[in-house]
């Protein structure tokens, strides 16, 4: 094994815990049970430290690494991409869930469809991102970049 195919381990591994994790909280939003649902915005404050940012990291850095290590370079779409994706998720992490968690605490309906619609829009993000190692589109590659806009669209207006 190369150190490139272990990197690339790791930064999959790191992408499954960052999106495994918050497809499941994202799941149980819809659970029928009221105080589950209540429930989970102090477990994703609890995970987000533990599980979040540390996966988060870990993706960003072995996919850094992956870069440096392998034939890439920064220029290509795919990788561009998928640092815009990741910067995307820092923003709304740090700069609007963190915050917004703190000013709405004694507001939790308010809060709790808020987040709820916060969290759609990360996992679309974090989706297309996927979507996006995949098949690393180039700049021809107009279905994809018009379905993922418009994903990212229809998740954002839900948050708005």
């Amino acid at each position: 094994m190369t150190r490139y195919d272990a990197f690339l381990f790791l930064h999959i591994l790191a992408v499954i815990l960052w999106v495994g994790a918050g497809t499941a909280l994202g799941l149980l939003w819809f659970h029928p049970d009221r105080e589950l649902r209540r429930r989970i915005a102090p477990i994703g404050e609890w995970l987000g430290p533990r599980l979040f940012a540390p996966a988060a990291l870990g993706a960003l850095v072995f996919g850094l690494l992956l870069v440096h290590e392998g034939h890439w370079t920064f220029h290509p779409l795919f990788v561009q991409l998928g640092l815009a994706a990741f910067a995307l998720s820092f923003v709304i992490n740090a700069g609007v869930r963190a915050p917004l968690g703190r000013k709405l605490a004694n507001q939790p309906q308010r809060l709790e469809g808020i987040l709820s619609a916060l969290s759609r829009f990360e996992l679309s993000v974090l989706y297309l991102a996927v979507a996006d190692m995949v098949l690393k589109p180039d700049g021809s590659d107009t279905v994809f970049m018009v379905v993922g806009a418009m994903i990212l669209a229809v998740t954002a207006a839900l948050v708005v």
